[in-house]
């Protein structure tokens, strides 16, 4: 099983049942016992496809990100609008007995669960300038940064003098023992990938607020930081950052690992011995987490945000993600390192990204860069394949082919 697989089990009894009330598809059922996306329209993407024929639908009409009991809808641009009990939305968190409609069709939500699952947390989010959280055995000393996934702080171990970078993730709910013992125990399997291109994870365990995940502290900067001081990268640096990524996925995809979050902020450049070195941080934390239930809907907060360098797979194929995912993420940054510029143009409207994913080609490098060579344009182009069977067939192909171009 791939790490991180969302289709690992639970060990809890929740599930959310859509049931199809009106509409030319009344009776069917759609249910989900974890976390998962679902698409509504009529382009063959949906999982739940409507009549091609029927003018009241789009092609993506809406998206629901569901995580039991949690559910969110989204609609995704749609000509005729999205109801929830009546009421015309753009986004909307569903409860038991909402019904959603979209042209004739109606959905009824049921949420089904235990009375030991998903009980909300009263803790608000840290505000940047809080004062730290307690992670036992540990002593944290300032902010490093925060995104989608938590707040990372710079520490050390008790009685240790090396630095360590230490993740605070703060679940949306309380999750029972059997779903912490369960994420806990496959976040730790995350510790065996070393590789000096792996930002090396030491240890992870719950906290207070939450969990933490204690990785080696690298001393450098981000690709992003990088790209926004020095502007687009030289070729020849690029691309060297780019095979030292690839290298790292050839080990971790041969040990079945997938990163599934590779953006620039989560490639971090220091310097060996007076070399860069590029390095993936955050490997693999991002699918472990969002695998459990207590993860909640950040998802598609998480999409919005890294909406360039996401796969377009994790739309309509979340529950089966594979590696070939990781290989549109590198190219999309080696697009921005060559560029400082994104391979989509991407709407401002955080809803319609989703659908750029979908339907918009990428912008070729070459109108972004004049000088990229015509052979390395070709190379990023087919790893940022909207269709993964077009892009290269492994990790270590893609990094054959762009280093033959270099």
């Amino acid at each position: 099983m791939i790490v991180g697989d969302s289709k690992a089990p639970t060990g809890d009894s929740m599930r959310i049942v859509l049931t199809v009330i009106a509409g030319p598809h009344k009776g069917r059922e759609f249910s989900f016992d974890r976390h998962d996306t679902f698409l509504v329209g009529r382009s063959k993407h949906t999982h739940f496809q409507l009549p091609a024929k029927d003018r009241y639908f789009s092609r993506i009409h809406f998206m629901m990100e569901v995580n039991p009991p949690a559910c969110r809808l989204i609609d995704m641009g749609s000509h005729n609008g999205t109801y929830v009990n009546g009421v015309q939305v753009l986004t909307a968190d569903l409860r038991e007995g909402d019904q959603i409609r979209a042209g004739h069709t109606v959905l009824r939500v049921h949420v089904q669960r235990d009375a030991l699952s998903a009980v909300p947390r009263v803790q608000a989010p840290t505000e940047a300038g809080a004062d730290l959280p307690m992670v036992p055995g540990f002593i944290l000393e300032r902010e490093l940064g925060r995104g989608a996934l938590g707040v990372t702080y710079l520490g050390q171990r008790v009685g240790a003098k090396s630095s360590l970078a230490v993740k605070v993730v703060k679940p949306s709910f309380a999750g029972s023992a059997t779903q912490v013992e369960l994420f806990l125990r496959t976040a730790r399997t995350l510790t065996q990938l070393e590789h000096p291109h792996i930002v090396r994870l030491r240890e992870v365990g719950a906290c207070a607020d939450g969990f933490y995940f204690a990785a080696e502290f690298v001393p450098g900067w981000s690709a992003v930081e990088i790209v926004k001081r020095d502007g687009p990268l030289a070729i020849p640096r690029a691309v060297r950052w780019g095979c030292q990524m690839l290298d790292a996925l050839q080990y971790a995809h041969a040990r079945h690992f997938i990163h599934h979050d590779i953006k620039p902020t989560n490639v971090l450049v220091a310097l060996v011995d007076g070399v860069e070195k590029a390095l993936l941080a955050d490997f693999g934390l991002a699918r472990v987490y969002q695998a459990a239930p207590f993860s909640g809907l950040n998802l598609t907060a998480a999409m919005i945000e890294r909406a360039s360098f996401m796969p377009p797979e994790l739309l309509f194929n979340y529950q089966n993600v594979k590696p070939l995912a990781d290989q549109y993420s590198i190219a999309a940054v080696l697009y921005h390192l060559l560029t400082a510029d994104q391979p989509l143009e991407m709407p401002h409207e955080p809803r319609r990204r989703f659908t750029s994913l979908l339907r918009r080609q990428c912008v070729p490098i070459g109108e972004r860069r004049a000088d990229v060579p015509p052979g390395l344009a070709n190379v990023i182009h087919k790893a940022l394949s909207r269709t993964p069977s077009q892009r290269f067939a492994s990790s270590a192909e893609f990094r054959l082919a762009l280093a033959a171009v270099h």
